[in-house]
């Protein structure tokens, strides 16, 4: 694929895609043409099947580039659009291992283990799912026309039927684009060799969408430095489970004892 310029303060979308009127979104999978449309699966990566309730999962982490490999699998659970939980099982950079992100909607909260600090950012106004879920509509709208989407059918990931679809930003397109839609543009940018301050060639992206869900289960993106030294991201589910009726207690966090808290 052409090489496209996006800024590295790219928009993250979580699936985090990062990360934000109603629109119905249809079950991909209904529809009457044996491939659905491409611009249906994209709208996944934003929005999801009306059908769906909550998601768990374990999701692996790999970026490299070339020399430097950083690998990390974490445990998720959420429920779009404002509510999510993350914790770092393993990682090669140990001091993010036991990382902690837990979000509702009046409260966010990062707790770092390995220091036995947290910080929580409280919200004036609690976010409303259905006004996140409209204004990602919004925002799939605006980001379609930017891009060439190919269908290349189906694949199987963590034992789930998946749409397959390639991306590529046409010439006009703007420099804050798509990134990462199912996990976060940090990972790209701990590797030592990336400033976060430079902007990255897009040359490759692929994602894949929950056929039933419409949910975006893994992510493969190929970027070139001003250098053009080549990096590659590759965010998957492992496992995945959907509408397995989470508590509202999955979304709470209470700091462990002799923890320092600061506010955000």
């Amino acid at each position: 694929m052409a090489s496209r310029r996006v800024a590295a303060t790219v928009c993250v979308l979580t699936l985090t895609l990062t990360l934000s009127g109603c629109v119905a979104l249809e079950s991909i999978s209904s529809q009457e043409s044996d491939d659905p449309a491409p611009e249906d699966v994209f709208e996944g990566a934003f929005v999801h099947s009306d059908d769906l309730e909550d998601v768990e999962g374990t999701l692996t982490t790999t970026v490299t580039d070339g020399n430097e490999t950083i690998e990390e699998r974490e445990e998720r659970a959420e429920r779009p659009y404002v509510e999510q939980r993350s914790e770092t099982l393993e990682s090669t950079d140990d001091d993010r291992e036991g990382e902690v992100y837990v979000s509702n909607e009046s409260m966010s909260w990062w707790y770092d283990s390995n220091a036995q600090a947290a910080t929580y950012f409280e919200s004036d106004d609690p976010f409303d799912s259905d006004e996140v879920r409209a204004d990602r509509a919004e925002m799939a709208d605006e980001q379609r026309d930017l891009y060439d989407l190919e269908y290349q059918g189906t694949e199987t990931i963590a034992d789930r039927e998946a749409h397959v679809l390639d991306v590529e930003a046409k010439d006009e397109a703007v420099e804050e684009g798509l990134s990462i839609l199912v996990g976060d543009t940090e990972y790209v940018y701990a590797l030592e060799t990336v400033d976060p301050d430079d902007e990255l060639d897009v040359v490759e992206q692929t994602i894949w969408i929950d056929t039933e869900y419409a949910f975006p289960l893994k992510e493969h993106l190929v970027v070139d430095d001003p250098d053009d030294d080549r990096h590659e991201l590759t965010e998957r589910y492992e496992t995945v489970s959907f509408n397995q009726d989470l508590g509202d207690e999955t979304f709470d966090f209470e700091p462990p004892a002799n923890t320092t808290v600061t506010a955000s």
